[in-house]
């Protein structure tokens, strides 16, 4: 679902870029009601799973569609839903800059739809459900309910962008479209990210949130979580990405059937790594996107320790220390 350039006008973007920067700003600085040693191990392995996640479009049976992972209640579950958005924007800037995936100019709607409506709206819907079940069982039902509903969100915010780009009077084919195509689609995330807190419960519950019954357990692990998480998100990039499906995504296929993406309009800025192929590596396609992922899987999961590492107050580090 990442917009490209070329899309909406620039009152979208100018709207859509303050907004998302505000937003980015308000989350960050709610990083400092977190624990430090927590959020710096949690933001960067999770970062850099979610990035390599999303380059594993999973097939669209039988529609000659894709979709993959947004992962922004994933991430809210994990570090709560301010915290999880700055996940997000740390994957789409990267993703942006270094690979050519979303616009420039689309960057801030990018953010609102798959940062705060995914991450902060999705955790919205997960916590009144992980309450009214409780336990492990809500973390699971709840985030999967939150994750599908997420998706649909957040392809109806796109809708409503588009509209006020002036493609008013054909709003309601494209919603119907590309909410029917990303049910879908959410269907995906739902199972993704329920399979991902199943393993998360299973092996160490006290990641989850406010959701665990077990306590932290101690600032001398988060180095092993943050290094495990980067391991499991590298073998992601290396050994997954390359299968990926080939298929158009769902905003690609809405965007086609609508005539509403400008294929042929330039990317402000030239990424030095487009379409998920480190150059020079052309003629080993999959050498070459498990190259392009594992660099992007480093360099995200550095973003998010850097943001968690500037914005967490080093005060909390007591909290830490009474566990």
């Amino acid at each position: 679902m990442h917009i490209p350039d070329g899309v909406f006008e620039s009152p979208v973007i100018v709207s859509t870029s303050v907004l998302g920067a505000l937003g980015l700003a308000y989350a960050c600085s709610r990083l400092g009601d977190q624990l430090r040693e927590r959020t710096i191990a949690l933001m960067g392995s999770t970062a850099a799973f979610i990035f390599a996640a999303q380059m594993v479009n999973f097939p669209l049976f039988p529609l000659p569609i894709s979709g993959h992972l947004l992962g922004g209640v994933l991430a809210a579950v994990l570090l709560g839903p301010w915290a999880g958005a700055g996940v997000i924007a740390a994957v789409l800037l990267v993703q942006c800059l270094l690979f050519q995936d979303g616009g420039l100019t689309a960057l801030g709607a990018n953010f609102l739809n798959m940062g705060l409506i995914g991450s902060v709206g999705g955790y919205a819907i997960y916590s009144p459900i992980q309450r009214a079940f409780g336990g492990r069982k809500g973390v699971l039902i709840g985030a999967m309910l939150a994750s599908w509903f997420a998706v649909i969100l957040a392809s109806g915010a796109f809708a409503i962008e588009l509209a006020a780009s002036g493609n008013r009077a054909d709003f309601f084919r494209v919603f119907g479209l590309i909410t029917l195509v990303h049910a879908g689609i959410g269907l995906g995330e739902a199972i993704i990210t329920g399979l991902v807190l199943r393993v998360i419960l299973q092996t160490r519950p006290d990641l989850i949130g406010d959701s665990v019954e077990s306590p932290a357990r101690g600032i001398k692990s988060w180095g092993k979580v943050a290094l495990g998480g980067f391991a499991v998100a590298a073998a992601v990039a290396i050994f997954l990405a390359p299968f990926a499906s080939s298929e158009k995504d769902g905003l690609e296929y809405v965007g086609t059937a609508m005539s509403f993406l400008n294929e042929e309009a330039p990317a402000v800025v030239a990424s030095p790594i487009p379409g998920y192929a480190m150059p020079g590596l052309q003629n080993y396609e999959g050498l070459a996107t498990a190259t392009a992922g594992l660099v992007g899987t480093a360099i995200v999961f550095l973003a998010g320790v850097s943001m968690a590492s500037v914005f967490t107050s080093t005060v909390t580090k007591v909290a830490l220390d009474e566990v």
